[in-house]
C-alpha cells in the first residue's frame, strides 16, 4: 500500500503507512526509503537528500546494488552530487573489490509480518511528519552501527569494470519509473537502450501472426533486458510489460557508443557481455547445442562469433559451399528451394533455430538458400571452426547430424527443426 501510494503520488498516505513500519523496524530499508521519498515530495529536502545518500549505502551493503544505483540516479536527477556515492559503490562492487564472491543479489524483502496501523487521518500533517523524522534518525544511527556482509555478489557486466571504467558507465545511466501494466518495450520496434531492473518486476510477451499473445517469462531485480539493441538491428522480439510498479535503469545505445568511442575497453566490454548472454540464452534452447554437457558450455561458446543480416540479404546460397553453422538469436528468415525455374519457400527460421548443417555434415553444397526477410542477428561458426569444435566435443556433432539426417531425410532441403523450449529464449 505504500510502494502505490508513493508512485501515485499520494505522499500523504505513503507517509502515513510507511512512517509506523519504520517506527516498528528501524532496521526497515524499504520503509526508510519510502518514508525519505515521501517527505522529500512533501517539501523536507533537506532531511529527505540527507536520508536517502546514508540509505543508498546502507542498500548497497545489504546486497542491493541495482536499487541502491537507482537511488544515486535519482538525487543525481535532482541536482545533487553523486560523484562521491558512485565511487564508493564502484569500490565494493567493481572488479577491484576483493569482497565479490559468485552469488545471487539480495531478493526484495518480503513484507513485515508485523501488522503496524498507518498514523490515523486525525494527526495532521505536520505531526505526521515529525513523527517521520525521529523514525529516520533512529534508522540512520542504526545504519551506521549495523553489521553488514562481507562478502558481496558479482553484478553481471558491472563487476568486471575497474572503478576508472565503472563510474563513467553508471553516470549514463538514466532512472525510469512505470506503473503497472505500462509497456516497456513494444515487440517489432528499434531497440535503442538497454535495461536492468532495479525494483518491481516485468514479464516478456511475443505476440504470434494471430494476434495470440503468450508470456514469455517473468523477471524481478537485478535483472537485464534489450541487450540486443547494443550489438544489433533486430526489431525487438517481444514486448516487456510491467508486472507492478517498476522501477528500471536505461543505457541508451547512443551513449554508449559515444562511451564506448572514447574508452574502447568499455566497449570491448560491453560486446562481451552481450555476446556471452546471447550464446547462453540460445545455448539452452538450441537442438544442437544442448547435448553439450553443462561443463563443457563456456568453451563451446567461446567459439561463435556474431553476424547480422539486413532483410533481403543472403546468408547461405543454394548450390553453392556452405560457409557454416548459423544459429539465430533475434529477427527472422526464409528457406528457399529452386523449383521449375523459380523458388519455393520451404521454411521459415525464427530465434533459436539453426541452419547450415547439412553443407556441413554431409560436405556437400548447400542444398538451399536462406535469406534474411528483416533485420537478423546471428550467431557464426565457420566451416573450419565446426570441424575443430565437433572434434573436441562430440556431442555438438552428433546434435548437428541427428538435425541434418532428419532433414535430409524428410526434405532433401533445410527444412526448420524447431528449436526446443523456444517460449524461454528471452533475447530483445
Amino acid at each position: 500500500m505504500a510502494h502505490q501510494a508513493l508512485f501515485s503520488g499520494d505522499f500523504e498516505t505513503a507517509l502515513r503507512v510507511a512512517g509506523p513500519m519504520l517506527e516498528s523496524d528501524p532496521g526497515d530499508l524499504t520503509a526508510w526509503r519510502i518514508t525519505a521519498w515521501a517527505l522529500y515530495n512533501l517539501g523536507e529536502t533537506e532531511v529527505a537528500i540527507t536520508n536517502l545518500k546514508s540509505l543508498a549505502l546502507s542498500l548497497a551493503q545489504d546486497r542491493r546494488p541495482i536499487l541502491s544505483l537507482a537511488h544515486i540516479k535519482e538525487l543525481e536527477h535532482l541536482g545533487e552530487n553523486v560523484d562521491e556515492l558512485i565511487t564508493k559503490l564502484a569500490s565494493m562492487y567493481g572488479a577491484d573489490s576483493d569482497r565479490l564472491v559468485e552469488a545471487d543479489l539480495a531478493p526484495p524483502p518480503l513484507p513485515s509480518a508485523i501488522n503496524v496501523e498507518p498514523w490515523p487521518g486525525d494527526q495532521s500533517r505536520e505531526a505526521i511528519v515529525q513523527l517521520a523524522k525521529e523514525a529516520m534518525a533512529v534508522s540512520w544511527g542504526q545504519a551506521l552501527t549495523a553489521t553488514r556482509p562481507d562478502e558481496l555478489p558479482f553484478v553481471p557486466l558491472l563487476s568486471v569494470l575497474s572503478i576508472e571504467d565503472f563510474v563513467p558507465l553508471v553516470k549514463i545511466l538514466k532512472r525510469e519509473v512505470y506503473r503497472t501494466d505500462d509497456a516497456i518495450l513494444e515487440q517489432g520496434n528499434r531497440g535503442d537502450a538497454m535495461y536492468i531492473i532495479a525494483e518491481g518486476g516485468v514479464r516478456a510477451v511475443h505476440r504470434d501472426g494471430q494476434g495470440r499473445e503468450t508470456t514469455l517469462i517473468e523477471l524481478g531485480p537485478g535483472a537485464f533486458f534489450g541487450e540486443m539493441a547494443l550489438v544489433s538491428n533486430a526489431p525487438r522480439a517481444a514486448s516487456i510489460i510491467a508486472l507492478k510498479p517498476t522501477v528500471v535503469l536505461r543505457a541508451n545505445k547512443a551513449d554508449l557508443e559515444s562511451l564506448a568511442a572514447s574508452a574502447p575497453e568499455i566497449g570491448n566490454t560491453l560486446v562481451a557481455f552481450c555476446h556471452a548472454r546471447m550464446l547462453t540464452n540460445l545455448i539452452r534452447v538450441s537442438p544442437v547445442l544442448a547435448p553439450v554437457p553443462i561443463s563443457k558450455r563456456a568453451e563451446v561458446i567461446a567459439r561463435f562469433s556474431t553476424d547480422f543480416r539486413h532483410a533481403g540479404h543472403i546468408a547461405i546460397e543454394e548450390g553453392k559451399p556452405g560457409p557454416g553453422l548459423f544459429l539465430i538469436v533475434s529477427g527472422q528468415m526464409q528457406v528457399l528451394k529452386s523449383d521449375k525455374g523459380g523458388q519455393t519457400i520451404v521454411a521459415h527460421l525464427g530465434p533459436g533455430d539453426l541452419f547450415g548443417e547439412i553443407s556441413l555434415i554431409m560436405r556437400k553444397p548447400s542444398t538451399a538458400t536462406v535469406v534474411a526477410t528483416e533485420d537478423t542477428a546471428l550467431l557464426f561458426l565457420s566451416a573450419e571452426q565446426f570441424h575443430e569444435a565437433t572434434r573436441d566435443f562430440p556431442e555438438l556433432l552428433k546434435g548437428a547430424f541427428d538435425i541434418a539426417l532428419t532433414r535430409e531425410e524428410k526434405n532433401n532441403s533445410i527444412l526448420a527443426s524447431a528449436a526446443a523450449a523456444t517460449d524461454e529464449l528471452l533475447l530483445l
